[in-house]
């Protein structure tokens, strides 16, 4: 009797092992994924680098300023482009530079073209595989129409969203706003009242590239 009675002990604490152990199975694998998952999620820092290509339309809104106060810029749409390359301070800054260029065109089809070379600033927010990227840019914006050349500053603050495909490469889209003052400062026969600020609007596809 003391044999039979043992061995059920023994195969009722078997069971209710088993079923424990199957209850924490599931749990116990989600948390073992869960820790791999944030083991792989890459970072960044002192060394790292990137570069990027933007390709897309460009939107002149409007110029403001001046005596006639918000006027529109009669520019047809446009397109846009720039190679930007940062190195990382760390997973969530960088620093860098950046050179591009856009064109569009005058009711009477006339050529406008700018050209910025800008030094630039990026904070990244991170919810991988994804990331948000907010940059401000400044520099200089070299100006063409017809047969007239200008040299102006610039500054274009901008917001992305970004898909990571692995470490290396990733794929999105840039919001950019360029903000261009146009001064005519101490220039014989221009008033001061032809300073306009220029308001236009860049929206990029882009490929990122790490090393």
């Amino acid at each position: 009797m003391f044999f039979l009675v043992h061995n059920r002990q023994l195969f009722r604490a078997a069971v209710v092992a088993l079923v424990v152990f199957l209850l924490l199975t599931p749990t116990l694998s989600l948390a073992a994924q869960e820790q791999e998952d944030e083991q792989f999620v890459p970072t960044y820092g002192l060394g790292d680098q990137m570069i990027s290509l933007n390709l897309g339309l460009f939107i002149p809104l409007f110029f403001s300023g001046g005596p006639d106060g918000i006027t529109a810029t009669n520019l047809s749409l446009g397109a846009t482009g720039h190679l930007a390359w940062s190195g990382y301070l760390s997973d969530s800054m960088a620093v860098g530079g950046e050179f591009g260029g856009m064109f569009a065109f005058s009711p009477n089809s006339n050529p406008l073209y700018m050209i910025p070379l800008a030094a630039r600033f990026t904070y990244i927010i991170r919810r991988y595989p994804f990331e948000f990227p907010l940059t401000l840019a400044g520099g200089i914006n070299f100006v063409t129409y017809n047969e007239s050349f200008k040299v102006d500053p610039i500054l274009i603050p901008g917001a992305g969203v970004y898909w990571n495909l692995d470490t290396e490469w990733a794929f999105g889209v840039d919001l950019r706003y360029w903000i261009v003052p146009q001064l005519y400062l101490g220039q014989s026969g221009i008033s001061s009242d032809d300073n306009r600020l220029g308001n236009f609007l860049a929206i990029t596809a882009s490929v990122l590239y790490r090393f």
